[in-house]
Order: structure tokens, then C-alpha cells, then sequence
């Protein structure tokens, strides 16, 4: 039987006629880093926007919240025990089981976090050449002692017990930092999450200026993206990065101009609405005797961690 296929469909075309060098389609460093800051940019907004569920953290005062938040902050930033720091973190894994959040995923992130700025920035401090110790791990030899300045190199330079003391309470201390931040942010939406804050006296119009900053963030973020990505459909191959500079050049003067009109509209809204120079955000309902109680066993546990 005769084959009614057009010819042109039965010609195989080179795969580098739409695709890079040897018919790999590659991403540019400057395409990536939008994709992934325009995907981690969605993600926390939709987590800010829905993190109130039914968990029993999420259903405490957010008063409650910010409160035990600072008072724990404050707690972890004097503590300097390893075994209080590690005390703590055994606390925060028990209320992040209390808070119905994926636990796995939620500490990936804080892991990384932590290991970023925790450990990798703290590492140099388990060199005796930064804390003098008992060495338990040589690294270097050197023929003799040197120095230069102010400063003292031994003969022999490793990783000494103090030292790997001294990472290790930085490690936790940032550990325990971001979890309990990590605790606040994913339990409690960013609305309610701001109007807690008034607590401390903090200026109604000062709150709605970081609300609108809060959102024009994401706004912004999305103009980019969407401007990227109708500038990328109507090319055939990846763009360069040369390419992608002078396009990033040449689109200042409009996101400038995009941004004035998002200002401007969003203003304008606010008229509509009845805005008239004085803003009064709606205050959270009043604290429980459950919230108490959470006030008064989180002081506790905090005395007992800084008695450790």
C-alpha cells in the first residue's frame, strides 16, 4: 500500500538547526537563575498566603507566636552550651510535629540554610590557627613557626577540639535560628503575621508600607518573568548571555516605568475603597487561656534551657 505521508514530514532535520553547539539545548546561567528565583519566589508566596491550616500551632494567637519568637530568639542568641543548643533543637523537631508541615522538605531546607551560613562560614574556626587547642586532626606541617603582624602560624596547623567545639555551637545556634523562623513563617500567614507585630507599638502605616512592599516584591518579580519570557518566544535558539545583558539593559527604563504604574494603580484602588490618609488594621482576636499557658511553658522551657 502506498504511503500518503508528505515528503517533507519523512526528512529528518539536523538537530542543531533549533539547538545549541553538537544538538544539546542548553540553559544560559542567566535564564536559570530567573527560573529558579521566579519558582522559589512562588513558592514562598503561595506558602505565605496559605500557611494558616488546622494544625495546632497554626490555630494559636499569631500574638502568641511572635512573642514566644523573640523570647526564644533571645534565648538561643545567650545560650552557649552545646548541650542546651542541642536541647533546643530536640524542642523545635516536637513542634514542628505539632505544626502538620512536611517535615522532610521543611528540613532540607533548613539544613542547607544552616550549612551555608552556619557551618562553611564558621569552618575556619576549627584551624588552631584561629583557636589555639589540642590537635586532633593534622593538616599541615610546616618547618617552623612563622609570623606575620599580629599574627601567630605554628609549625603544625590542624583541627584542634576547641575549635570543632566553636563550629559546632555556631552550626546549632544558626540551626536553631532558621527552624524557628522557618516554624513562624510556614504556620502562620504574612496578614496575620504583621498585624501581631503591632504588639510592640509598631505605627499602623509602618505595617501597611511593609505589606505593600511585601507584595510589589512579587509583583515586580512576576514582570520580569513574564517580560523574559515573551522576549524568549519569539526567538528560535537559547539566548546568549551577551544577548540577555543588552536585552536586561535595554528593559530598565520599562520595568521603571511598569513599576510607577503598579504604584500608581494600586493607589488609586486605595481611594476607591475609601482610603482617606489614615490606615487601622483590624486587630486578631484576644489571646486564650491556651495561649497563656503556651507563654507560660514556652518561659519555662527557655529558663531551663539557659540553666543547662
Amino acid at each position: 500500500m502506498e504511503s500518503n505521508i508528505p515528503a517533507f514530514l519523512l526528512t529528518e532535520e539536523p538537530r542543531d538547526r533549533f539547538s545549541g553547539d553538537a544538538g544539546k539545548t542548553r540553559f544560559s546561567f542567566i535564564e536559570r537563575t530567573i527560573a529558579g528565583t521566579a519558582n522559589s519566589l512562588r513558592i514562598l508566596y503561595l506558602q505565605a498566603e496559605s500557611a494558616g491550616n488546622s494544625s495546632f500551632i497554626a490555630r494559636l494567637n499569631p500574638v502568641t507566636k511572635v512573642l514566644a519568637f523573640v523570647y526564644l530568639i533571645l534565648v538561643i542568641s545567650f545560650v552557649h552550651s552545646l548541650k542546651s543548643q542541642v536541647s533546643t533543637s530536640g524542642f523545635l523537631a516536637v513542634a514542628f510535629l505539632f505544626s502538620g508541615l512536611n517535615m522532610a522538605r521543611v528540613y532540607r531546607q533548613i539544613l542547607l540554610i544552616s550549612f551555608l551560613f552556619g557551618f562553611l562560614l564558621a569552618a575556619p574556626a576549627a584551624l588552631n590557627v584561629v583557636t589555639p587547642g589540642d590537635i586532633l586532626v593534622s593538616i599541615i606541617s610546616l618547618g617552623e613557626p612563622h609570623d606575620f603582624w599580629i599574627y601567630h602560624v605554628p609549625a603544625r596547623i590542624g583541627i584542634t577540639l576547641e575549635g570543632c567545639n566553636i563550629v559546632a555551637r555556631i552550626f546549632m545556634r544558626v540551626f536553631n535560628s532558621v527552624s524557628l523562623s522557618f516554624l513562624l513563617v510556614y504556620s502562620t500567614s504574612f496578614p496575620r503575621l504583621l498585624k501581631a507585630f503591632r504588639i510592640f507599638f509598631i505605627p499602623d502605616t509602618l505595617l501597611m508600607v511593609f505589606w505593600l512592599a511585601y507584595k510589589y516584591i512579587f509583583i515586580l518579580c512576576r514582570t520580569v518573568e513574564e517580560t523574559y519570557l515573551a522576549l524568549k518566544s519569539r526567538m528560535i535558539r537559547n539566548i546568549r548571555n551577551e544577548t540577555l545583558r543588552g536585552i536586561a539593559a535595554g528593559r530598565i527604563l520599562y520595568l521603571y516605568e511598569k513599576s510607577q504604574i503598579n504604584y500608581e494603580q494600586t493607589y488609586a484602588a486605595m481611594i476607591s475603597r475609601g482610603y482617606a490618609g489614615k490606615i487601622i488594621l483590624a486587630g486578631e482576636n484576644k489571646m486564650t487561656v491556651k495561649d497563656l499557658l503556651i507563654l507560660l511553658c514556652t518561659a519555662l522551657l527557655g529558663a531551663a534551657i539557659l540553666i543547662l
